[in-house]
């Protein structure tokens, strides 16, 4: 929701309390509110620090926000404000009801659910009341809640969280727990269009590494290029007729796919996407799942495949590159002028937004790895060939007479429409001839 639509351009993020520097995620937890009240079209946000002013303010310079300032509380404010605990892990969907238009001058609370009695953790005031509540945080008060108690209303009305994340920093919730919660509230997000078997098998051992990534200098773009340069070993074990140097390259792909996986976890979870990560991770991708089958084809041409195998490992050379080109110029490129995240879902509408296309994009991912795992536990990687060769085909032109009869379904309803108001305002123009 904009602040157009709200009306909410200004908020105060309260970091008085130690648990606002508490890291969840990779990230202080007041600086993760600020981060998310500006992603949620809040223009004007200040931090209440207090005796933390310093430490908030580094925080906050480390990721390059510098005009997250004390509030004044000179001159009451007239617009409605929003004060936003910074000790409470939340997305922008929980706070939605705050920013809801709504009367002037009505005093909206939220509360947490984490602990009886459930404390305030957000607040949508105006006027004196928001210098009252400021000037409370910066005597010593270290919480919100308690700042509501000495100087709150009861004239305030109590609403329902939006959906979405909220869990306080609290004895029931530590900074762990807080990282779990965000990684699996990730993970729900992103299933929609994960591979069938990377969202089953993949993902609990990519949340364990990023957990484990999250307070270390490393970043999204370097897990990236590993994730490259083990997928191009995984390769190359291919496309040898070893038995165990092909089954460690398979598992080399596995690993890769892992990885693929922790690369966006950790840049969502640190909130470090960017157009330069999206466009590696998607290169990537395309690099690694080309090299797999070349290196399958020289690796089983060394082996001594038939003819009709030859033939079979071109035609699914041309397969995956018709499928990659398919998916980048139907999908993926088109994410890429929306979204700096690829691993994220698709949403608006457009094709991308079709039960079809999230088919798609699901079954287009890394999970023929696990095909491959098998046929090379078998010692018969020529079944996965032809049968891929045969499925790359059909994908591309399953996937293309869908656009096609979409774009004419909507061409034909079009044409019918336009067909149906020129005949109204024929037969209007005959009225009036008439009368």
């Amino acid at each position: 929701m904009t602040e157009a639509a709200s009306g909410v351009t200004r908020a105060i993020v309260v970091a008085t309390g130690p648990a606002a520097l508490a890291v969840v995620g990779g990230l202080p937890l007041a600086v993760r509110a600020v981060l998310t009240l500006r992603e949620m079209g809040v223009s004007e946000v200040g931090v209440a620090a207090g005796a933390q002013h310093a430490a908030v303010t580094a925080a906050l310079g480390r990721r390059g926000i510098s005009a997250a300032a004390e509030p004044s509380t000179g001159a009451a404010p007239a617009a409605p404000t929003l004060i936003v605990a910074g000790d409470v892990l939340f997305e922008g969907t929980v706070l939605e009801p705050l920013l809801a238009p709504m009367e002037p001058g009505r005093v909206m609370i939220l509360r947490t659910s984490g602990s009886q009695p459930r404390p305030i953790w957000a607040v949508r005031c105006f006027g004196p009341l928001v210098s009252m509540l400021v000037n409370e945080l910066r005597s010593g008060t270290p919480t919100l809640d308690e700042a509501w108690k000495a100087k709150g209303t009861q004239d305030a009305v109590p609403i329902l969280p939006g959906e979405g994340l909220c869990m306080p920093l609290d004895a029931d919730h530590t900074a762990d727990m807080l990282t779990d919660g965000l990684l699996l509230a990730q993970a729900r997000k992103t299933a929609t269009i994960d591979g069938y078997l990377a969202a089953l098998l993949d993902r609990h051992l990519s949340r364990f590494l990023t957990h484990q990534l999250l307070g270390s200098p490393v970043t999204p773009n370097q897990i990236t290029v590993v994730s490259i340069v083990v997928g191009l070993a995984g390769a190359l074990g291919l496309a040898t007729v070893s038995y165990a140097a092909r089954l460690a390259g398979v598992l080399g792909l596995l690993a890769s796919s892992v990885l693929d996986g922790v690369d966006g976890e950790l840049a969502r979870a640190r909130r470090e996407q960017s157009p330069l990560g999206a466009r590696l991770d998607l290169a990537g991708d395309y690099i690694v799942n080309f090299a797999v089958f070349v290196g399958l084809g020289i690796g089983l041409g060394r082996q001594g495949l038939s003819r009709h195998g030859l033939w079979a490992a071109l035609v699914l050379l041309l397969g995956v590159v018709a499928a990659m080109l398919t998916m980048h110029a139907l999908l993926n490129r088109p994410a890429l002028r929306s979204s700096d995240d690829l691993h994220g879902p698709r949403e608006g509408g457009g094709l991308a937004a079709t039960p079809v296309a999230t088919v798609v994009q699901r079954i287009g991912g890394r999970d023929y790895t696990y095909l491959l795992l098998g046929a090379a536990l078998a010692g018969r990687l020529e079944w996965f060939l032809y049968a891929a060769a045969v499925g790359a085909w059909a994908f591309v032109g399953g996937f293309l007479t869908y656009v096609w009869c979409r774009r004419e379904i909507r061409s034909t309803t079009i044409r019918r429409g336009s067909d149906r108001v020129m005949s109204l305002v024929g037969r209007y123009r005959w009225f009036r001839r008439s009368s």
